[in-house]
């Protein structure tokens, strides 16, 4: 059995807009939520709102009620939450916090003059930039849009509380985010989230999980920045509200408490970050995210929508993540049919306390969770190593995992028995397709790194996916396709074979593990053929070309105010990077064919490439040439003479199969519905049949 297609959409059906709200922030310091909130409260939301949060047709009077005898009503502009001892608060020369005592007018704040930033001007934003250079060796710095000529979008968020003043207890904060006029058209169908964070969780130098924090004074080649820290500890509280519509209108369809963290490696010095975003009761919320469609595209192995969620990402694009943000994409929904998991993603707007932050793609986020929801294993039976270090499972997982691979590394792998023992461990077509897949595009983060992979610990019975053997998962595709080398197949003079013997990731137990296996003529020949199967069909340039073209045209027009709000990128990066990587799709398959493979696969001679025609005597039979299906009709491959090909036939309703006729070849078995056939020039294949 294997894993369905997942078609990632382009361009999103569903209009939703998600408001985050962190509500406090437990951790890094000793503070806790008694600093915003009495104990006492019981958490209860006493404001009552005359507007629901959404896009509304132009301004309007808001007014905020409550029915709690002897409780006044605190509001905020700015994304704090509005106690009492705030009010007067000010931010650049405006204030912030303020003691309800009639209604609010709330107009757009994108009309001349534009209304001041209120989180991105604050004088510490320059923290939000980390290291001290990047991969390309420049030094980052803070970019503070200005509201004259870059022109942040924004919304209007209020937030409200009532506090009981002879006692002192707070209700439990809640938040509006209002969107006016056409604010919100420039951004077609895709969805919008608007996060609200207390500024103190977000910016300030003690507790902000965006900023350098106190380490930030100094510049360090390894600094403890606030939002290089992981863990639970660095996750804040969050209200969750997702809306459904279209431009000219948005209704809310989901209300939750989340949490929030920085997510990310390298990319997490970059002005925009990324985040995780999870689902608990912890939070006063459901524990999970069930029956809705949050991810247009993500799919269960079964082929079926993925309805459930225990987390997401906003991810902010990773390497390409100042340049166009969709390679990864692109990568991982060419991609999306072979036989390991990928992550579907769809480009989100994202604001940040009212003020446009830019784009990013909301993804599907691995996790034990997600591996249950996606193949139907128990997640407590799920272990999962990322970038060598356990993810899901026990740390004595971990180190049994890494004296298998090291028991392969040193084995002779060229000894058939040890080739089975192998493949009683592994999946051995989601390996061939993983690996080969990673070799085509050149991952130069890979294979040391950017890595993960999952099992069973014991079987599960009914469940094909629980047999114990490991399976990857793909992820973090960006640094590859000669990303910073203008798409050359062989950036600083290297091609991923070079890079997996001879490179800085030629040392990895993964990279000593694949050279092993390539003195296994079996492995070989399995590899080489699935290496032609991309070859013929995903990176075919009639699949892989319109692929590109089709998510760049989505991708574009959302490029212009991400650039304009960050400072980065130029205009006609969308067109560079298409030239770039239409430059690198078309140089690798030749590369591949009359290069690579001949000289690097030793234990086989491969032969010379040839064209495959595979064909049905019955229209409509359905015919495969090792993983290829052909949907219909007469279809043409290239294949190489020194490694047989796998062919088989699922012999329609109402007829007989009456064998292979081949030219250009010969069959093991003609009258086999699955049969090799050794090629020794330009082949036709057919299968027969009669009624």
């Amino acid at each position: 059995m294997k894993q369905k297609p997942k078609f990632a959409r382009s361009c999103c059906a569903l209009i939703a807009v998600a408001t985050l709200l962190i509500t406090s922030c437990p951790g890094p310091t000793t503070g806790t939520d008694d600093e915003y909130y009495n104990p006492n409260a019981g958490r209860r939301r006493g404001v009552n709102f005359s507007h629901n949060s959404g896009l509304h047709s132009g301004p309007f009077y808001l007014t905020l009620t409550t029915t709690r005898q002897g409780y006044r009503i605190y509001y905020s502009i700015d994304g704090s939450v509005p106690l009492p001892s705030r009010v007067g608060a000010m931010v650049g020369g405006t204030q912030v916090v303020f003691r309800y005592t009639g209604p609010i007018r709330i107009t757009d704040r994108n009309t001349v003059p534009a209304q001041p930033n209120l989180l991105a001007s604050r004088a510490n934003s320059a923290q939000f930039y980390g290291y001290p250079h990047d991969p390309r060796g420049h030094m980052p710095s803070a970019f503070v849009p200005n509201d004259l000529y870059e022109r942040t979008p924004k919304a209007t968020v209020i937030r409200a509380v009532t506090v009981n003043e002879s006692n002192g207890n707070v209700s439990e904060t809640a938040t509006r985010t209002f969107f006016i006029g056409n604010s919100l058209a420039r951004y077609g169908n895709h969805p919008i989230i608007s996060i609200v964070v207390d500024p103190d969780c977000f910016v300030s130098e003690d507790r902000g999980i965006y900023v350098r924090g106190p380490a930030g004074r100094l510049w360090d080649s390894n600094p403890p920045y606030n939002f290089r820290m992981r863990g639970r500890e660095w996750e804040r509280k969050a209200s969750f509200e997702f809306f459904t519509g279209n431009p000219t209108g948005r209704t809310l369809s989901l209300v939750d408490n989340v949490g929030i963290r920085v997510r990310g490696g390298w990319s997490r010095a970059h002005g925009q970050k990324s985040f995780n975003i999870f689902f608990r009761s912890d939070y006063g919320g459901r524990n999970l995210l069930t029956n809705f469609y949050l991810i247009p595209g993500a799919q269960r192995a079964d082929g079926t929508p993925l309805m459930t969620y225990k987390s997401f990402i906003l991810r902010n694009g990773g390497n390409d993540g100042d340049r166009t943000k969709f390679r990864d994409v692109y990568i991982q929904r060419l991609l999306s049919d072979r036989s390991f998991t990928t992550q579907s993603a769809i480009p989100v707007i994202v604001y940040i306390n009212g003020e446009y932050w830019g784009f990013y793609n909301m993804q599907e986020r691995y996790s034990d969770n997600h591996t249950e929801y996606v193949f139907g294993v128990n997640r407590n039976n799920v272990i999962s190593v990322e970038n060598s270090e356990i993810d899901d499972g026990t740390h004595a997982d971990l180190l049994e995992y890494n004296a298998l691979i090291d028991t392969f590394i040193n084995a002779d792998m060229s000894n058939s028995a040890q080739f089975d023992r192998f493949k009683q461990h592994f999946d051995i077509q989601n390996f061939l397709d993983y690996w080969a897949a990673q070799i085509y595009i050149f991952n130069e983060d890979w294979p040391h790194h950017n890595f993960r992979i999952w099992r069973t610990r014991n079987p599960e019975p009914g469940n094909p996916w629980s047999d114990g053997r490991w399976r990857y998962q793909l992820l973090d595709t960006e640094f590859s396709m000669g990303i910073y080398a203008g798409g050359s197949i062989t950036p600083n003079g290297r091609n991923a074979f070079q890079h997996i013997f001879y490179g800085n990731a030629s040392h990895h137990r993964n990279a000593r593990l694949f050279r092993s296996l390539l003195d296994n003529e079996d492995f070989s020949r399995r590899f080489v053929n699935t290496m032609m199967d991309l070859y013929n069909v995903n990176f075919h340039p009639d699949t892989a070309i319109p692929k590109l073209h089709e998510i760049a045209e989505v991708y574009r027009p959302l490029l212009v105010d991400f650039h304009r709000r960050w400072g980065v990128g130029w205009w006609g990066i969308v067109d560079d990077t298409v030239r770039d990587m239409t430059r690198f799709l078309t140089d690798i398959r030749g590369a591949m064919v009359y290069n690579y493979l001949p000289t690097h696969i030793h234990a086989v001679d491969v032969g010379f490439p040839v064209n495959v025609t595979l064909s049905a005597q019955v229209p409509g039979a359905f015919v495969r040439i090792n993983t290829v299906a052909p949907k219909s009709g007469t279809w043409t491959g290239r294949y190489f003479t020194g490694v047989p090909v796998t062919v088989s036939v699922e012999v329609p309703s109402g007829y007989v199969f009456d064998g292979w006729e081949v030219s250009g070849g010969t069959a093991t078995d003609n009258m086999a519905v699955e049969t090799t056939v050794s090629l020794t020039g330009n082949a036709t294949i057919v299968a027969r049949f009669s009624q």
